[in-house]
């Protein structure tokens, strides 16, 4: 029985990491994304706490 749950495990992983790669090849990037990437981390740090002088 636990060689059945396993195969259900794994068989239910590789099926959400193909679903998780089929969204990111059809998902674009905006231009602006490595500065829309750079709001989010600040804002992130910011939340924790943690100011950064700019």
């Amino acid at each position: 029985m636990s060689e059945e749950k396993k195969m259900t495990t794994e068989t239910a992983i590789k099926q959400e990491s193909n679903t998780a790669q089929e969204q990111n090849t059809t998902q674009e990037l905006s231009e602006t994304w490595a500065q829309d990437a750079l709001a989010d981390l600040e804002d992130w740090i910011e939340e924790q706490g943690i100011y950064i002088r700019q």
